[in-house]
């Protein structure tokens, strides 16, 4: 029997799931194998500007577009992770799909704060990880669905469209998963 991973796939958390961090989230997993998972949240913005992050890093960001860096997970929330388009050109980047890759590497929040080089892009703090066996558990216990990850999911839609949007990719419409259905 084959094993199924769901790397480059979106975990999405269903509207009944009790834990607060972890509430209505979407999460791009960049790692999924038999040692566990990791991945970042990519609709939950952190109120911090990317211009601000890259000033606090020393880069000067005077020409970066006004773009929000997300809250990618609750582990290592000071670690910064950019998923980009592209190849894995910079230094630490890793393919993970097609013409997607994850980095954590400085050079290229260099180019992003000179408009270079980056086609587009996420910046996140922090990340999500499982332990070994961990996912599928939790997958099996309905603490997750799954979608096909795409680029528009993950770098174009609005922050808060990106959960109805992953629940559209798998033919539900989120209202109908109101709790709150039917009763008057």
């Amino acid at each position: 029997m084959t094993k199924h991973y769901l790397t480059h796939r979106c975990l999405i958390a269903p509207p009944n799931l009790v834990d607060d961090f972890f509430s209505n989230t979407v999460v791009y997993l960049a790692r999924h194998d038999e040692d566990g998972a990791q991945g970042i949240i990519i609709n939950r913005p952190s109120g911090i500007q990317v211009k601000e992050l890259l000033h606090d890093l020393d880069i000067n960001a005077d020409h970066v577009n006004p773009h929000e860096v997300l809250q990618g997970g609750p582990l290592n929330p000071e670690a910064g992770f950019v998923l980009h388009t592209g190849q894995p050109t910079w230094h630490s980047s890793i393919a993970i799909g097609e013409n997607l890759c994850i980095t954590t590497s400085k050079d290229i929040l260099d180019a992003i704060a000179q408009n270079q080089g980056v086609g587009r892009y996420q910046i996140a703090l922090g990340y999500a990880s499982w332990g070994k066996k961990q996912l599928e558990a939790e997958i099996a216990r309905g603490d997750w669905l799954i979608c096909e990850s795409d680029m528009d999911l993950i770098f174009d839609l609005p922050y808060d469209a990106r959960w109805d949007a992953a629940y559209r990719k798998i033919g539900i419409d989120p209202i109908w998963l109101s709790p709150d259905i039917g009763h008057a």
